[in-house]
């Protein structure tokens, strides 16, 4: 391989080195082709067009590898590693709001219950929590039930019957705290299989074959004025009153989640008038785990319809298989 087409993979690869920067580095990587490190420099500067006014306006004009020559001394800030956060926009229309099911420690009657109430809608939002993935936590687990694949399947079963009775519905499927289990399994166990595609949640849970879309556990979601977040986002909270409170507290805006498997709302009104409602969500779990066979959990699911910025909100308790606001 020429000298030139081995600079030219460190400088695609390297775009913001200086010069002599890379130079070093292609000298110590390469000795062999290379006297010193003024000719790797030399063969940097030829690669970017820093070579002559010749070179310099033929690499301006062919290659996108050209980089100008700065200042003496002149250092420019850093690119940023802060990747932009997308919010996702929720269609017009009715909202099916479901968080923290456990799958496979669901509530089969408080999903049913749940699934008929909004069998209308025009969204679902699996808002959280919807696997359980107990077998790749990081607390002490029962090695009797630790089941991976059992707990995929039940996770694909379900996103298949939801499919059937929401073909034309928009789905998404949020990933909760319990869902980042996988991921940060992956990052102790196994990082080389961090960024494989058929590892990631999509193509474990066959998203693209049912049209659902992910959202991630740190991105934001919007209807209307509504934010809607599975509620795992802030570091930690503690709730004297509720954790509706705990929202309008740390958020300042109209919010829903879930998390805290326990329904509540809280409103203020600001000195301009402003009503700020937020709201919690209850579970479509098991309300006894063994972790936690004592708690003040309820069954619920949520549905909002919005409209522009407008929106309106039921907050569903399910008690003894029916709904009630």
């Amino acid at each position: 391989m020429k000298k030139s087409e081995v600079v030219k993979q460190y400088v695609e690869k390297f775009p913001e080195h200086g010069n002599r920067t890379l130079a070093s580095l292609v000298l110590k990587e390469n000795p062999n082709l290379f006297t010193s490190i003024d000719s790797a420099r030399s063969s940097v500067r030829y690669v970017r067009g820093n070579q002559g006014k010749h070179n310099r306006s033929f690499r301006q004009k062919k290659s996108e590898l050209f980089k100008p020559n700065g200042k003496a001394g002149e250092y420019k800030i850093p690119k940023s590693l802060t990747p932009k956060k997308r919010i996702v926009r929720i269609p017009e229309g009715k909202t099916l709001l479901l968080s923290d099911i456990h799958l496979p420690y669901h509530d089969i009657e408080a999903l049913e219950c749940a699934l008929d109430h909004g069998h209308d809608a025009d969204n679902v939002i699996l808002n959280g929590d919807t696997v359980d993935f107990y077998a790749v936590s990081r607390w002490d687990t029962d090695p009797n039930h630790r089941d991976l694949a059992g707990e995929l399947q039940a996770a694909r079963q379900f996103l298949m019957h939801l499919r059937e009775r929401f073909p034309k519905a928009n789905i998404f499927f949020k990933i909760g705290n319990h869902e980042e289990r996988w991921e940060k399994f992956l990052w102790r166990k196994a990082p080389e299989l961090c960024g494989v595609p058929d590892f990631k949640m999509e193509k474990l849970l066959r998203f693209e074959d049912l049209d659902i879309q992910e959202i991630g556990g740190r991105q934001l979601t919007k209807a209307g004025a509504l934010w809607i977040l599975h509620g795992h986002e802030f570091f930690n909270t503690f709730d004297p009153v509720n954790f509706a409170r705990t929202l309008q507290l740390k958020t300042g805006v109209c919010t829903i989640a879930g998390h805290k498997h326990k329904s509540s709302q809280h409103s203020v009104k600001s000195m301009n008038g402003d009503t700020i409602a937020c709201w919690s969500m209850g579970c479509l779990c098991d309300l006894e785990p063994d972790y936690m066979p004592v708690n003040q959990w309820n069954l619920g699911f949520a549905e909002v319809v919005h409209k522009g910025k407008k929106f309106d909100v039921n907050n569903y308790r399910i008690i003894d298989g029916e709904a009630h606001r």
